[in-house]
């Protein structure tokens, strides 16, 4: 009998150490790893791989690394170098910051970081030039002087424009504006935002000189408090 007692007594202790062991196991507290200590905290936040992939996306995409290469040296897409190419003009290059971005849709190449009043060749003899206000933008309210012209300051008064309008990466819209005329080439547009951060235009632009032709401006403008 004293034997089976010490039996049992024996399963209940290894059981009782099993327990134990369990239960430290289960409490996030230090685990001994190979002779290491591995400190694990169960109140830590957990962020997932498509939360980050999205953020990426959008702020990958804002930056441009053409704050590290000069245009001048290494050709870019999307930058019109001569008369004859569609895009941002090379002298309207920003290389020191990507709070405007724009591109031709439909042609090749990305949108490229432009300074505010810079240009865009949309065809030879038809540009465009965006200046915004204010810039760069810390307010909710944004005013768009659009002027074009046929790159001789000879301008285009009764091109029907309109924006589209959205926030980058949320559904806050879409929002547009119109305008038809303009008695100097200027389209003055307001954009109204409800947050910050950066927003994306569509300017659709028809040619006054091309019937049944119309141009779509890519435009990133980031509103920054």
């Amino acid at each position: 009998m004293a034997k089976n007692n010490k039996a049992t007594l024996g399963l209940l202790a290894l059981l009782a150490a099993l327990l134990s062991f369990a239960l430290v196991g289960c409490s996030g507290g230090d685990t001994a790893v190979a002779g290491t200590t591995k400190t694990t905290n169960s109140n830590s936040p957990v962020i997932s791989d498509s939360a980050q992939n999205a953020v990426s996306d959008v702020f990958g995409d804002i930056g441009s690394d053409l704050v590290q290469t000069s245009a001048t040296i290494e050709r870019v897409v999307g930058v019109a170098y001569t008369d004859d190419e569609v895009g941002v003009i090379e002298s309207s290059v920003d290389l020191e910051q990507n709070l405007l971005q724009v591109k031709v849709q439909d042609t090749e190449g990305r949108r490229v970081s432009m300074k505010n009043g810079g240009s865009i060749r949309l065809r030879d003899g038809f540009v465009a030039e965006i200046f915004i206000d204010p810039y760069p933008t810390h307010t909710l309210t944004a005013w768009v002087d659009l002027y074009l012209h046929d790159g001789n300051d000879s301008e285009f008064k009764d091109v029907k424009v309109q924006i589209d309008y959205d926030m980058y990466s949320m559904g806050h819209g879409p929002f547009f504006t119109v305008t038809d005329k303009s008695p100097n080439g200027h389209y003055t547009f307001r954009l109204d935002y409800v947050m910050f951060g950066p927003w994306m235009q569509f300017f659709s632009i028809p040619d006054p000189e091309l019937p049944d032709t119309e141009y779509t401006l890519e435009v990133v403008i980031v509103a920054v408090p």
